[in-house]
């Protein structure tokens, strides 16, 4: 028929193999928005979104082999971690015993929490005084073995991302209204949520908005803070 594509043909094979054409150009882009804790026995919740904000799969991992399983089965373009990815210049480590120190006068922590700390956004500083040190050695560590499995990873900040996506109407992350706010405010910007509630504490919902920041750099709709030497963080793009 002239003006029609026709699928189907007297050949079973050109038939089949016009048929995984067509399915492989409706693969829609995918993106995983990590919310890594410190150990292992607590779980992380994971968040895959499509590029349409659409909600892929919603749930959780314990050791790095489930999320590396879990990557194999979505395939992702993206994967927004929310845990410091590297260490400030200057450090091997974290150790106090160890003679290596942060490189310049500065001696805080890394270039994107300075900056951070000066747009008034709270955080923790990547040094060997760090309370969270144990989720640094895993988020850097992690870092480390998806960028070498050929994943693209980039370190985002819930927090932040709330604070620029939502501004002074989010209520503190403890408060009791926070969590109500956040599935609200979440659920108008990602699809299928809806599904998902049972799963959206603090940290499920900060692994939404992790996603939720790795769908916007996607979309070219971000900006980053830092150094490459020290680690990028993207966060939502900020006011002009």
């Amino acid at each position: 028929m002239v003006g029609h594509y026709e699928l189907e043909t007297n050949n079973p094979a050109l038939d089949a193999l016009r048929l995984a054409s067509v399915a492989a150009w409706r693969i829609k882009m995918v993106l995983v928005g990590l919310d890594l804790r410190a150990s292992a026995k607590r779980p992380s919740p994971v968040v895959v979104l499509d590029d349409d904000a659409q909600t892929v799969y919603f749930g959780a991992i314990g050791q790095d082999s489930e999320l590396l399983d879990l990557l194999e089965i979505h395939q992702p373009e993206l994967i927004a971690i929310g845990a410091p990815l590297g260490l400030p210049t200057g450090l091997c480590c974290l150790e106090t015993s160890c003679s290596c120190n942060i490189a310049g006068t500065q001696k805080k922590g890394r270039q994107l929490e300075l900056e951070l700390s000066r747009m008034g956004i709270s955080c923790f500083f990547t040094n060997k005084k760090s309370i969270i040190s144990k989720l640094i050695y895993r988020g850097v560590g992690l870092n480390q073995q998806l960028s070498a499995a050929g994943y693209h990873v980039i370190e985002v900040y819930p927090h932040a991302s709330k604070v620029i996506l939502f501004g002074d109407k989010a209520p503190p992350k403890n408060s009791a209204g926070s969590i109500a706010f956040m599935r609200e405010r979440l659920s108008s910007l990602v699809q299928g949520l809806e599904d998902h509630l049972g799963r959206m504490d603090r940290n499920g919902c900060d692994a939404v908005l992790n996603a939720y920041t790795a769908l916007l750099h996607s979309r070219e709709r971000t900006d980053m803070l830092g150094s490459p030497d020290e680690g990028l963080l993207v966060l939502p793009g900020l006011p002009r």
